[in-house]
Parts: C-alpha cells; structure tokens; sequence
C-alpha cells in the first residue's frame, strides 16, 4: 500500500481480465440455467440481476471519488488518506439502506401489480428480490472497498475481487440448478454469500488502513465528507445520464420504426457497444495515475501520460472498427444470417464509426474526472442529451434508422471533440492542472 506506480499495461490487461472472464462465464451457464429455471423465473433472475446492477448506482459515485482521492493523496503517505477512506467507506452504508428501502418497496408493488404470475412464483419472486434488496448495502461498500484498491493502483487484486464476483454471479445459481433446486431464493441467496465473501477479502488486503489509527479531527472529516459528496453527485450525473444517452436512441427509434425492422438497428448496436470494455479498461488504469501525476507532478509528466492514452486507444481501436466495417456484412451473415446482414451491415459501419469516437473519448474524459472537474462533464453530458433526443425525434421520420445512426455518432464525435478541448483548455503553463 506503499503507492508505488505498477506498469500500466498490467493494470490495463487485469481489468480486461476481470471484466471479460465473468462474460465467458456467462455464455456457459445462461443456457443452463434458463433451461433448469424456465422462461418465466428466469425472466425473473434476469430482472433481479439488472436491479441489483442498477441500484449500485446508489454509491453516488463516491467509489470512483475515493479512486480520486487516494490516487492524488497516496503521495503523502497512508496518514494523509486514512481519514478519507474510513469516511468515505462509512457514507457509502447511508445510499445503500436507502438503496435497499426503495428496491424493497419497489419490488413489492412490481411484482404484485405489474408481472402476472402465478401464487408459487410470485411467493418465490417476492422473497428473493427482499433477498437482492438488502444486499445493497454490500454493493455500495464494494464499490467503495474496489474504488480504493485502484487508487492504490491495485489491479490485480481489484479485478481479481470483480471476475471472481462476476463468476460466482453465474457459477452458484447453475450449480443449484444442475442439483435440481430452482428456488430463485436460494439462487439470490448464494449471489449475495458470494458477495459477502468477496467482500471479506477485500476488507482482509485492506487491513492495514482500515485498522489504522485515525489522524485528522472530526472539523476534516466534515470537509472529507462535503469534498466526496461533492464530487461524488456529479459524478453521478455522469453515470446516469452517459449511460442512458449511449443507449436512450433505441427507446426513441422503437417510436418510429416497425419491430421487424428496429433489430437492424439494436442488434448491432448491442454488439458494437461491448467493444467498450477496452476503451474502459484503458482509462481506468489511467485513472488513478492521472489523479497522482496531476496532485503531484508537473504537466510535462502529465501531457506523455494522456498521449501514450490516445494512441494505444487509437491502435487498438481502430484497426479493430476498420475490419469490422469492411467485414461487416459477412460477419452478419455467419453470426445470423444473409437475410439480416442485408438490412444491418450498412448501419453497423456508421455504428462502429461512432464507437471509436466514443472509445477515444474515455481518456480525456479519465483526465477530466481524475483531476477533479466531474461537474464539467457532467454538465457536458446533460448539454448533449438535450441536444441529442430532439434531433434524433426530427431525423427519425425521414431517414429511419441509418439516421438514427449517424446522428448517434454525430454525437459521439461532438463528445470527444468537446472533452478534448476541454482538456486543452484546463492544462495551462502552470504545474498541474488549473482547478
């Protein structure tokens, strides 16, 4: 915990490890437990799966706020960090009881009112979203836990701790199902033993700093506390709206297009946009290092950093969209069929256009976040929703879904030219970047 700087390609192939072996994971044991389970509670799994996904936002971003702070803090030694981590860790509990009311509450009414099941599964359904509910609470904590992990630059450990929970999100509910036991409670059960594990052994490798003795008064915690929260709700913006805009199009193209025609658009799209895990994995390595360089370092460390960021990015990236687009029909064909290729391939290319956009756009966006200017992009990111939805309403009518598309990535292009200039503009001939 010494904060020694680890090469960042090992951090970029850990989190890419993480990340994609609980994807392979899944492709095995999906089949079997949709088959085991049925369509109707396995509808229900994926349902609990997505809300336990969706109700981690309810960190607040105060996990990637600790990443910040003990990247640009970890210089100073693990007294000056100790107070932020041990705040942060607790005010991360509050949105997670909040976070599990509102999913208790919620899921009650969702499954009473809204899914039409029959008493058995409805029983089952209900049990096992309280089960998820209340397991909020570790979600929260875990993202703070793995938030400080990779200030420290930990990424093997970090991601060692998210492809192991990504493993046991699909491993423990195929076995139960396999054993012939199809309780969704007893599967939500063992997703939540498993979280609790790997929540204890990252709670164990962090021994040293969460057992150490406090050095600041209460007056700096309160500051540490306004200082993460504040960083923290914009961040949250981010999060919620980036997310959303990436994918609010298809909601909107659904209003305007018929069924058959609307999965030339969305299939696709869902392919493409798992791409982003490279893009990802690069700028969360760069994160950290950028948030240390920036509190640390003069802007001649800085400016090679965020360099060596765009160009493996651009390396990687786009040579991999370029074949993609020129074969992209025969890709289609093989993965589908000729039929759908016919009326997919050309969108596909204009798709793959804007996810290098997109891709290239994550480091300056790690530069912007890591050095502390989240409300910038955060109100980046609203600005461009609002100027994104009416413009995809108006194209829409007229040029259908190849319009949807080049609009998406219109935006796309808008987004990394913004967040580059951005950039620019904050590092000035000062030592860091201006605040």
């Amino acid at each position: 915990m010494n904060g020694q700087k680890s090469p960042l390609s090992k951090n970029v192939f850990w989190v890419l490890l993480g990340t994609g072996l609980p994807l392979l994971v899944g492709l095995f044991a999906v089949p079997t437990i949709m088959s085991g389970l049925g369509q109707s509670a396995f509808g229900i799994l994926t349902l609990i799966w997505t809300a336990i996904g969706y109700f981690g936002l309810f960190d607040f971003g105060l996990g990637r706020a600790l990443t910040q702070k003990v990247a640009a803090e970890r210089s100073q030694g693990i007294e000056a960090i100790n107070s932020w981590i041990k705040t942060g860790l607790l005010s991360l509990l509050i949105p997670g009881l909040l976070g599990a009311v509102i999913m208790h509450v919620a899921s009650m009414y969702y499954v009473d009112h809204v899914l039409h099941l029959d008493q058995d599964l409805a029983t089952d359904a209900k049990q096992a979203f309280v089960c998820a509910a209340w397991a909020i609470p570790l979600v929260t904590l875990g993202s703070g836990l793995r938030g400080v992990l990779e200030g420290f630059e930990l990424f093997k450990k970090a991601s060692f701790l998210r492809g192991t929970l990504g493993v046991l999100n699909f491993a423990p509910p195929m076995f139960l199902v396999l054993s012939a036991d199809y309780s969704l409670l007893h599967l939500v059960l063992s997703l939540v033993i498993a979280r609790c594990l790997v929540l204890f052994l990252n709670i164990w490798w962090l021994r040293s700093i969460l057992w150490a003795p406090k050095s600041v008064g209460s007056s700096a915690e309160v500051n540490s506390i306004k200082s993460l929260l504040n960083f923290g709700v914009w961040m949250t913006v981010s999060n919620v709206v980036g997310p959303f805009m990436v994918a609010a199009d298809r909601f909107v193209v659904a209003s305007f297009v018929a069924t058959s025609v609307l999965a030339f658009y969305t299939v696709p799209q869902d392919f493409v946009l798992r791409l982003l895990v490279i893009p990802a994995a690069i700028a969360t390595a760069w994160f950290p290092r950028i948030a240390l360089i920036n509190a640390s370092e003069s802007k001649t460390s800085l400016r090679p950093l965020l360099s060596r960021g765009y160009k493996i990015t651009g390396w990687v990236m786009g040579p991999l969209c370029l074949l993609l687009m020129i074969g992209s029909r025969q890709l289609l064909g093989i993965w589908l069929r000729p039929e759908f290729a016919d009326g997919a391939w050309q969108v596909s290319i204009v798709l793959l256009l804007g996810i290098f956009f997109n891709a290239m756009a994550h480091i300056p966006l790690a530069a912007l976040q890591a050095t502390g200017h989240v409300k910038q992009t955060a109100l980046l990111h609203v600005f461009e929703l609002v100027l994104f939805i009416p413009i995809l309403w108006y194209v829409l009518p007229t040029w259908g879904i190849m319009g949807a598309a080049i609009v998406w990535t219109m935006r796309t292009l808008m987004d990394l030219l913004f967040l580059f200039g951005l950039n620019q503009y904050y590092l000035n001939e000062d030592t860091k970047l201006r605040g």
